[in-house]
């Protein structure tokens, strides 16, 4: 009797946070080597005009088989997540939202195709922009599928099945008025610690309509002295902020155990700043404890003291008056 376990791994990469960097993974069996390229494609769309575009689905030379593959438009599902996470998976009409209606716009000239080591196969993208089409930002993706026939393994032993899906991001934006508008509504920085793991969190808004870099820069020093415990000022952490959502970030930096240090975070959004600046006391749990327990026992002692002193003026007035 066979015993196998049959593990789905869905491996979601994209090109809006990786850049222009083509990516590719190997299939469970190595047998095949899928790569997309580009993963992330930047275009302008004009109102009652047609854009047509490609995307490669490439097999590596030392593939043994040849690469099976489907091809869907997927979400980018941007009213998921707070967290700039968001819903490459979803391909449900229920997802169109004011900044995906691209999905509705494009089409695939295949749904899925076959690829034989060393080859690259095209598929081709249009895009049909209505004339009433809203100035901005449009966000969609098309979603690739490793669909190769996995090997099935020996008998008795677990297979994992890996299923590898890419989402190559298309950033369009339609011309005509764009707003650059945006909010920083919290920029936060703790004021007492327990451990030594600062996190200055903050919160940015994109009101416009096109996409945007947020930027963050902590910085921090000892409480007397001028020497940078940490900083990213020189290059400072950014954030794509998609129109209409919210994006929450913490900057994190490991401080000496204990201490106080004066702390400095700047948030950037649309040419809005925000900065943030207070001293911040690192304390240790342990510590604290041995604090209060010192502070307790020094209380205890004045008050016994205090008592004993007046015991004791009681008893010399008793004898001076005797």
């Amino acid at each position: 009797m066979k015993h196998r376990i049959m593990v789905g791994l869905v491996v979601v990469m994209v090109g809006l946070l990786f850049g222009a960097m083509n990516v590719s993974a190997v299939d469970g069996d190595g047998g095949v080597v899928m790569t997309i390229s580009p993963p992330r494609q930047d275009i302008v769309l004009v109102p009652g005009e047609v854009y047509e575009g490609t995307l490669l689905v490439s097999n590596s030379a030392n593939a043994s088989k040849d690469l099976k593959y489907s091809a869907t438009i997927g979400s980018f599902g941007l009213d998921k997540d707070e967290n700039g996470n968001t819903d490459y998976n979803s391909t449900d009409v229920d997802t169109i939202t004011e900044y995906n209606q691209i999905m509705e716009w494009m089409k695939l000239d295949k749904d899925h195709g076959s690829v034989a080591p060393n080859s690259t196969d095209t598929i081709t993208f249009t895009i049909t922009v209505p004339e009433d089409a809203p100035a901005g930002g449009q966000y969609a993706t098309i979603i690739v599928q490793d669909d190769t026939e996995k090997d099935s393994g020996a008998e008795g032993n677990i297979v994992i099945e890996n299923v590898v899906r890419f989402a190559a991001s298309i950033i369009a934006n339609v011309a005509g008025e764009t707003r650059n508008e945006g909010a920083i509504l919290e920029n936060n920085i703790p004021a007492f610690m327990f451990n030594n793991k600062l996190a200055a969190t903050s919160t940015v808004q994109n009101t416009g309509n096109v996409h945007t870099k947020a930027s963050y820069v902590l910085q921090v020093w000892p409480l007397i002295g001028d020497e940078e415990i940490c900083t990213n000022e020189e290059k400072p952490t950014e954030h794509t902020v998609m129109p209409g959502t919210e994006r929450i970030n913490a900057e994190e930096c490991n401080l000496p155990m204990i201490g106080i240090f004066r702390v400095k975070q700047t948030v950037k959004i649309f040419g809005e700043t925000s900065v943030a600046e207070r001293m911040v006391v690192v304390c240790p749990l342990w510590l604290l404890f041995i604090i209060i327990f010192a502070i307790v026992a020094l209380v205890i002692w004045l008050v016994t003291k205090s008592r004993s002193r007046k015991t004791r003026s009681k008893e010399q007035s008793k004898s001076s008056e005797s």
